[in-house]
Formats: structure tokens, sequence, C-alpha cells
């Protein structure tokens, strides 16, 4: 294993398709929460099981490192038609 200086973070490219999902994920609880007016269980549980079939914990610990993102989509009250164009391969009707 390579020797790093202390505080240096390595690149990690299953770090970063995790960042990506983190970040897919926020924007997801954002459409059905927000955009939908659905309950939080009911979305986390949306989430788990049709959409990223991932344990419910997982879908907390997202939300958690993304919440400054899902500030942000809440605050500017982001719009359909710019998830679609974000995030082409959901539906976001």
């Amino acid at each position: 294993m390579a020797n790093f200086p202390e505080g240096r973070k390595v690149f990690s490219p299953r770090r970063a398709r995790v960042q990506k999902r983190n970040r897919a994920v926020a924007a997801r609880y954002y459409y059905w929460a927000e955009l939908h007016r659905r309950r939080e269980d009911d979305v986390r549980r949306l989430l788990c099981d049709n959409e990223f079939f991932v344990e419910e914990r997982t879908i907390a610990n997202a939300l958690a490192d993304q919440n400054d993102y899902l500030a942000a989509l809440i605050r500017d009250r982001v719009s359909c038609r710019e998830l679609r164009r974000l995030y082409p391969g959901f539906d976001w009707r």
C-alpha cells in the first residue's frame, strides 16, 4: 500500500461513483418529497425498493452526505426540467 502524506486524499473510482450515486439519491429524494409532496418514510422506502435497491441506512447516509446539495435544491426550487437535464437516466414526470 502506498504511503501518502497526512491529509492527502486519494482518488478512488469507487468513491467517485458513490458520490455520484449519493447526489442522484438526494435529487430523487427532492423530487419525491418536495415536488410530489410524499411522506419522508414513503420516499425512503420507494428509493430503497424501487430505484436504488439498497438498504434504508444507505439512503440515510447518502442524504446526510449530500445535505448541502439537497438544501440547495430545496432553496432554489429546482424544476423537473432542470433535474431531467442533470440526471437524464431517471423519469422526471
